[in-house]
């Protein structure tokens, strides 16, 4: 157990910092974030939403508030 705790204490007293590849890492995956996923879920809200609008509609919702 003490070999853990001193591993993880020479982990955190790392001084190496923050290098350009891990920078190059966040950037590429903000790019791919922004290309795929974002897109995706601009369809699926899109889904969801036409969904729970049928759904408000046909219930008891749709007969107390009717849309104007």
């Amino acid at each position: 157990m003490k070999k853990k705790i001193k591993k993880a204490m020479s982990y955190l007293n790392n001084q190496n910092g923050f290098g350009l590849y891990e920078v190059i890492g966040i950037a590429a995956v903000l790019i791919v974030a922004a290309f795929v996923v974002i897109p995706g879920f601009r369809t699926f809200a899109e889904n969801v939403m036409g969904e729970m609008d049928t759904w408000v509609n046909d219930s008891i919702f749709g007969k107390l508030f009717p849309a104007s």
